[in-house]
C-alpha cells in the first residue's frame, strides 16, 4: 500500500549486500501493477561506485540513489523523482559537515542513542566503513548536550554516546586546532553529560583500545553515572592477524586495557 519504499543499507556484510537486490526484485514486479511507487536506496550501499553502476544498468525502473551524507535532502530528491522521469542519484565521494536537527524516531521510551561523531579514520585493512562513511567528524559539544537536555525533557534517563571509536571524538578537530584547548575533549563531553540532572545512566559505544590512558581512565572513574559497560572489539587473538589487520594494538596490550578498566 506504500507510496514511497525507501531502503536503508548497510555494506558490512555480505548476506545484507545481497538481500538488497532480492528486495529490489520484489519491487520491481510490485512497481510494474503501481508504477506511482517511489523507490529510493540509500545508506552505505549507496556509497560504493560498483553498486550505483549496477543500479544504472540493470535497476533504471528506481527513482532515487543517495548516499550517507546527503539525507537531509531526502524532500527534494523525492520532489525531483516526482517531478522528472529518470533516475535521480545523489551520492558525495566527499562527506560534508556534520548536518544537525534531522528529525529522529526512537524505539524506547527511556533508553535513547546519542551520535557524537561520524565516519572513522583507522583504515583496517578488512573494513569498509572509511569509504562508505567518511572521514571522521565530531559533532559539537553544545550540539550534543542540547540533544541530551531535550531528551530530559521527554522522559530519557539513559543514553549511550555512539560512534565508530567514541574514545577518538575530537582528535581530529584537536589536531587542526580547532577545538577549544581541552587537552581530553572526550572527558570533557562525558563530564558535561555527567552534569545533566534527569540523565541517570551514560554508557559508551565502542571503545578504541589503544586510546585507553590512564588520565582517562582517572577522570572516568570520577563520572558516577558512568555504566560500567564497555564495548572494546577483539578482532582476532593473533598478533600476527591484528598486525595484517592494520590493528594497531597487540593481545598482550588489550589483554592490559582490560585489566585496567576491571581495576578502576
Amino acid at each position: 500500500d506504500a507510496d514511497l519504499i525507501l531502503l536503508n543499507t548497510c555494506a558490512i556484510r555480505e548476506n545484507a549486500h545481497n538481500k538488497v537486490f532480492g528486495m529490489l526484485g520484489r519491487i520491481k514486479h510490485l512497481k510494474e501493477s503501481k508504477p506511482n511507487i517511489i523507490t529510493c536506496l540509500c545508506g552505505c550501499m549507496a556509497q560504493e561506485e560498483a553498486v550505483v553502476n549496477e543500479i544504472e544498468e540493470k535497476y533504471k525502473w528506481m527513482d532515487v540513489v543517495f548516499g550517507t551524507h546527503n539525507i537531509h535532502n531526502l524532500p527534494k530528491l523525492i520532489s525531483e523523482a516526482i517531478d522528472g522521469n529518470e533516475l535521480v542519484i545523489e551520492v558525495f565521494s566527499k562527506e560534508g559537515d556534520v548536518v544537525e536537527n534531522l528529525p529522529v524516531r526512537r524505539d524506547n521510551k527511556y533508553k535513547a542513542y546519542v551520535n557524537i561523531m561520524y565516519g572513522c579514520d583507522k583504515f583496517c585493512t578488512y573494513c569498509i566503513v572509511p569509504y562508505t562513511r567518511g572521514k571522521q567528524r565530531s559533532r559539537k559539544v553544545e550540539d550534543i548536550l542540547c540533544e541530551v537536555n531535550k531528551l530530559v525533557k521527554d522522559g530519557y534517563k539513559e543514553v549511550t554516546l555512539l560512534g565508530q571509536n567514541v574514545n577518538s571524538y575530537m582528535r581530529v578537530e584537536r589536531e587542526q586546532n580547532l577545538a577549544t584547548g581541552e587537552i581530553d575533549s572526550f572527558a570533557k563531553l562525558l563530564r558535561e553529560v555527567n552534569k545533566i540532572d534527569g540523565i541517570e545512566r551514560i554508557r559508551l559505544g565502542s571503545l578504541e583500545p589503544t586510546l585507553i590512558t590512564e588520565e582517562f581512565l582517572k577522570r572516568l572513574t570520577k563520572l558516577e553515572k558512568i555504566c560500567d559497560h564497555f564495548h572494546l572489539s577483539l578482532q582476532s587473538g593473533c598478533d600476527e592477524t591484528l598486525k595484517r589487520m592494520n590493528r594497531r594494538y597487540t593481545t598482550e596490550e588489550f589483554r592490559d586495557v582490560t585489566k585496567r578498566l576491571r581495576s578502576k
